[in-house]
């Protein structure tokens, strides 16, 4: 399978579905629901897990508190520019922060009321509180993506000359397309030095082509939830990013993708939003065949309608019959049941299988393609 490998440089997850991810509208984690997922996501092989806001309630503060205890992957809470939020955090005993200030001209006039070197005062003072008080310091340029970019690289140089590890990228609304976001990615590192983190909304389909791309531009770390979890559209989903880069760049980055089903599926359960039918590799249809050609192929090489082979992600390959199977499929099934029928038969057969599709306006799954077999069988007068 042929690969891009132009991603040399080490790669990072950074998962905030217990931040971003809870503050999807309607989503509400309970403590013990935030450590749960937090332990899978470690035992994933998540590298940092930003696992709530500290400041914003008990219950934040607990399950930071907590999830520092209980895992072993860097734990990240999130604050605002204000002492208060920043002290917070060190309080839980988390190793790291993730300190948010807006950057675009539109956010700070509108949201804070404040002007440019306000802006530069706060997030100076906020990042230096930080490293006193011993954190991993990753500063979001909220908005980052409508900021000129002369003031985005000022703002880039403050908090690195202020002592933050890496800058947060945020595409807050998801304006971005991938190209530019290479380009905006490459430039900041080659003009700033500062290590960079793509955090990348999905509001016009784009957030996973988009962290992908900053990657391309030397990005190193991802900012992802599971399920694409997030406010409006969503986040850049850890599930897609990281098979993307395992099939896309053969870029393995530790993390076990046999478990990003069962994540996706605990994520799906105590979030209470349903996983889309066609979400990439966590969707029910993803791994799901029916058309002929397409079940042809497969059943003589995994890889001709899949790019990756199911059981890799935790799945497995589904074929279902409808009203454009073929053949191919009863043949399949009926070897698995230890027959053979002539082709005249097996022809009959898949025409009264796809009027029976037509008439159910839908496709027959696998038992019941079986029992339809067996009435055929007997209609016919043929024993099994």
């Amino acid at each position: 399978m042929q690969t891009k490998k132009n991603l040399s440089h080490p790669v990072r997850l950074d998962d905030t579905t217990l931040r971003d991810g809870h503050q999807t509208p309607g989503v509400t984690f309970t403590v013990e629901e935030k450590i749960e997922i937090a332990r899978m996501l470690d035992e994933a092989g998540v590298h940092q897990i930003e696992a709530g806001i500290p400041v914003s309630s008990p219950e934040d503060e607990e399950a930071v508190k907590r999830i520092s205890k209980e895992v072993s992957a860097s734990v990240m809470g999130w604050s605002r520019a204000h002492p208060r939020d920043v002290e917070a955090v060190a309080r839980t005993g988390a190793d790291a922060i993730a300190i948010s200030m807006p950057t675009s001209p539109l956010h700070l006039k509108y949201k804070l009321g404040i002007g440019w070197r306000e802006a530069l005062s706060r997030i100076r003072e906020a990042v230096r509180l930080a490293k006193n008080l011993g954190l991993y310091v990753s500063v979001s340029a909220e908005d980052g993506s409508r900021t000129p970019y002369r003031l985005l690289r000022q703002y880039a140089e403050v908090i690195l000359e202020a002592g933050a590890d890496r800058l947060r990228l945020a595409d807050t609304i998801g304006i971005l397309t991938p190209d530019i976001t290479k380009k905006l990615v490459r430039r900041i590192i080659r003009d700033v030095g500062i290590e960079v983190e793509i955090h990348a909304h999905n509001d016009l389909g784009l957030a996973v082509a988009n962290t992908l791309a900053a990657l391309e531009g030397g990005a190193s770390w991802a900012s992802v939830t599971v399920n694409g979890l997030g406010e409006r559209a969503g986040n850049a989903a850890l599930e897609a990013v990281v098979t993307a880069l395992k099939v896309i760049y053969g870029k393995d980055v530790g993390f076990k993708l046999d478990r990003l089903y069962r994540l996706s599926r605990l994520v799906e359960k105590v979030s209470g939003i349903p996983v889309g039918y066609f979400t990439p590799i966590v969707g029910e249809n993803v791994f799901r065949h029916s058309s002929g050609i397409h079940v042809d192929g497969l059943l003589k090489h995994p890889y001709t309608y899949q790019p990756i082979s199911p059981e890799e992600v935790g799945r497995k390959t589904e074929f279902v019959f409808d009203k454009y199977s073929g053949k191919a499929l009863i043949n399949w099934k009926l070897k698995a049941m230890g027959l053979k029928l002539p082709e005249t038969y097996v022809e009959e057969l898949r025409m009264l299988l796809v009027q029976k599709a037509y008439r159910l306006k839908r496709a027959l799954r696998e038992e019941e393609l079986e029992a339809e077999i067996k009435g055929f069988l007997a209609l016919k007068g043929l024993k099994i």
